[in-house]
């Protein structure tokens, strides 16, 4: 029973206008206003009305298309309610029905349907006024009041269809240009590299793309309501902040961009460059909108190309340049921190009868051997560097005076006599050392650098396997100075 009730709800619902129009025109018949037309054939025509417009047989009809079969569904149905109209006797005033009907197929099929109305409309009008001209069917209207009342309905039918048809199809194509939009803006989201976020002003990430699974291995439901923050390498926590700042002060028309370390699913910190734009405002938004991109690999090449530009190719200690840029730091804290810097300078002796004896590629491997004693013998805060050939130098960047330096001096000269070798082949090598010692502010590092050069061939021509300190006294070489 309810099932039955809820049906006949609906046909009403959809078939509610014929119901009304054969209620009304039984009201009018009370006062012989609705012509002679027998009552059970109009509320047949009405009856087939509001089955025709029935959701499930305009559905049929068109033959499960949209906008299928549109000029005979039209066609049919402007027949039938100007049927209707005429033997009413009402025919001229045709415009209300025709543009209700208009209407009906306008919201379902679109502006297509103002073509097949319009022709309907002034086919029927014409068909209705030729019947009342026979004397087929009457009218309350004297016959050339009635011709011309329905020039001007169908004339006018036909300009209102035409302007709401063209207005729907504008508003159509804006519907399409829009959604179009929104599918390569989804597609972007969904199928782009990089992830997009938006979050509140304290960081909270109120929207996450799709592409968080694909570039850092997390569902965006695990991140939603989270802080990215949260995932950033402690290292770069004061660079997120920072970064945060910058964009909460300004506004959407700025963009943002840092270089951060984020943990992703497998644990592993991952370089991600960060785009961040402040869209706060933006009532559309009403967030800061962010873009992840990562940029592991392109900074491993960076690191790759950077470290060789300032490293030995064979020993991967520092080159000269950067040994001394490293010297000019150490003697910058130094006066800042008033604390002694030592710079050692290093030479190899007998390396010459070695690359003569035993060829470049053993001496190439007792290069490396050497780096790798000098490396381990001093703190990870000194530099070491590869001068060229057999030439090293170590700053120590701080030390408690010439004594620890030349501590520190002996120790590389005992590593070296105990692991000269290679491949099992022991070696006769040694080394001679310069130590030469800044006190704060007392001296840059060009006039370090040759001082301990000029110390390290005074120790040269003392005594293999030595080291000198240099003093005042010490004969700088002439080719240096």
């Amino acid at each position: 029973m309810r099932a039955q009730l809820a049906k006949a709800v609906y046909f009403g619902r959809n078939g509610m206008e014929p119901i009304l129009v054969l209620a009304t025109i039984a009201a009018l018949r009370l006062f012989g206003l609705s012509g002679d037309t027998p009552l059970w054939m109009i509320g047949t025509l009405l009856a087939v009305g509001a089955v025709w417009q029935q959701p499930a047989v305009q559905h049929r009809l068109s033959g499960g298309i949209h906008g299928g079969r549109l000029w005979a569904r039209i066609g049919l149905h402007v027949l039938q309610t100007t049927a209707v109209m005429y033997m009413t006797g009402w025919g001229a005033l045709l415009a209300v029905a025709h543009l209700h009907v208009f209407t009906l197929y306008l919201k379902e099929d679109g502006s297509r349907s103002w073509r097949p109305l319009a022709v309907s409309s002034a086919v029927s009008i014409a068909l209705g006024e030729l019947s009342f001209s026979y004397g087929i069917l009457h009218g309350y209207l004297p016959r050339p009041q009635s011709h011309g009342i329905s020039m001007l309905i169908a004339l006018g039918t036909l300009t209102t269809a035409r302007v709401l048809g063209q207005a729907t199809r504008q508003r159509e194509r804006a519907e399409s240009a829009l959604r179009a939009s929104e599918e390569r803006f989804r597609t972007l989201l969904r199928d782009g590299s990089d992830v997009i976020t938006v979050s509140a002003a304290d960081g909270t990430v109120t929207y996450v793309s799709q592409a968080i699974a694909q570039v850092m291995g997390y569902f965006p439901n695990d991140v939603t309501g989270r802080r990215l923050r949260e995932y950033v390498h402690p290292d770069d926590l004061l660079a997120d902040a920072e970064l945060h700042e910058r964009v909460l002060a300004s506004d959407g028309a700025q963009e943002h961009t840092a270089e951060l370390r984020y943990r992703h699913a497998d644990d592993a910190w991952h370089w991600h460059e960060v785009i961040l734009r402040n869209m706060l405002d933006n009532p559309q938004v009403a967030g800061v909108v962010g873009h992840h991109r990562d940029i592991t690999e392109r900074r491993a090449v960076q690191d790759r190309i950077a470290h060789a530009a300032a490293h030995d190719g064979l020993t991967g200690l520092a080159n000269g340049p950067t040994l001394n840029r490293d010297l000019e730091r150490a003697l910058g804290q130094g006066t800042r921190y008033q604390h002694p810097v030592g710079m050692l300078f290093l030479d190899l002796d007998g390396f010459k009868l070695v690359n003569d004896t035993y060829g470049h590629d053993v001496g190439d491997r007792l290069l490396s051997t050497v780096a790798d004693v000098v490396r381990r013998t001093v703190r990870d805060t000194d530099t070491v560097g590869r001068l060229g050939g057999d030439e090293f130098g170590v700053v120590l960047t701080r030390v408690g005076g010439a004594d620890e330096a030349m501590s520190v001096a002996q120790r590389i000269i005992e590593g070296i006599e105990g692991n000269a070798s290679v491949a099992g082949l022991k070696l006769d090598v040694g080394c001679s050392i310069g130590v030469a010692l800044a006190l704060p502010g007392g001296s840059d590092a060009k006039t370090l650098m040759r001082h301990a050069d000029a110390a390290m061939y005074r120790s040269k021509r003392r005594a293999r396997n030595g080291y000198q300190l240099y003093e005042e006294e010490d004969v700088t070489a002439p080719w240096l100075t």
